[in-house]
């Protein structure tokens, strides 16, 4: 059994936490373009939006910001991170998925200081109709279990913590029944695809994307799991060297779709458009599950609606599997 909370009640819920800690979350971006919805500050109850689609950011941004100072220093002194506690509220399954996976790249096989020290600092609590399973790693999984209400499934003191005691939990209702991380599929789940992608280095499919692709880099800027970026270090002098001097080094996200990501003085490595693109298929669906276990994908199907090229992954996977000589 677990205590549910009624759909009216999320939002006294949210206001509740906010008291105590500032709250982001899925909002509706009634100026946007193209999008309805992005990951912003939740501070009035109807700012929340239970139901969202295809954020163009995923909320990656709040442990692996598009650009910051992972160090600092100023008169000879480094000076400490300045993380605080907040909360994410409300992302779905597979945008949990997503952090799920980040922390393991980020602790393995070398654990990455900076980011271990904000997810420290994050509380994430995750709204979706399916139910929890092992891989997402939250404080508080709330599953929609009809149209009127939430199971609540604590998985930290703190998750615990928002529940216990609650009047908005007065209720209780039967468990679900853990889900797989997807539903299976065709092209996701083909026992072969990490096997088929590898060896379609020479394949005319990577000639006819390159026709089409811009090479812009928004199908990893808007990735849950593309984590590459460039550092730049910046130092100022006014003055005095010794004791005026400061700086820091600065990270910013990068992609391995642009043309001079693999460039050295003296080679690129990647120097053509159809080489870039196969390398951010075979990172992916070859490397990644090879070296942690689980592809670079949660299908949660941002790079499809973003790229302005209307390259859809899913269906150059199917095609590298129909043409699979082996299948």
């Amino acid at each position: 059994m677990s205590l549910v909370i009624h759909n009216k009640d999320i939002g006294k819920f949210i206001l509740e936490i906010a008291e105590k800690l500032p709250v982001y979350g899925p909002i509706e971006d009634k100026t946007g373009t193209k999008t309805r919805f992005r990951f912003g500050r939740i501070r009035r109850a109807k700012d929340y939006s239970m139901i969202y689609g295809p954020t163009v950011i995923p909320p990656k941004k709040y442990l692996f910001p598009a650009k910051e100072d992972v160090m600092k220093f100023e008169k000879g002194e480094i000076l400490p991170p300045s993380n605080k506690d907040f909360v994410v509220f409300g992302v779905n399954k597979k945008d949990g998925e997503g952090i799920f996976y980040l922390d393991e790249i980020y602790n393995h096989p070398v654990p990455e200081a900076h980011y271990i020290d904000r997810r420290k600092h994050m509380k994430l609590i995750i709204v979706d109709s399916l139910p929890p399973s092992n891989n997402v790693t939250c404080d508080l999984y709330l599953q929609l279990v009809d149209a009127e209400h939430l199971s609540a499934y604590p998985f930290t003191e703190y998750g615990e913590s928002l529940i216990t005691g609650n009047p908005l939990f007065g209720k209780e209702g039967d468990v679900g029944t853990i889900s797989v991380r997807h539903m299976p599929d065709d092209v996701l789940f083909h026992p072969r695809l990490a096997e088929i992608v590898e060896n379609s280095r020479e394949s005319k499919i990577w000639d006819e994307l390159a026709k089409v692709c811009f090479n812009c880099g928004i199908c990893s800027y808007v990735c849950p799991l593309c984590y590459c970026y460039e550092q730049e270090d910046r130092i100022d002098i006014t003055g005095n060297v010794g004791n005026d001097i400061k700086g820091g080094r600065e990270r910013r996200w990068d992609s391995c779709m642009l043309p001079d990501f693999a460039a050295l003085p003296f080679k690129d490595f990647r120097d053509t458009h159809k080489d870039r693109i196969y390398n951010w298929y075979f990172h992916k669906f070859v490397r990644m599950p090879s070296e942690y276990g689980f592809p670079g994908c949660v299908d949660c199907g941002r790079c499809i609606v973003y790229c302005p090229a209307r390259i859809n992954y899913r269906k150059v996977l199917k095609s590298l599997i129909e043409n699979d000589k082996r299948k």
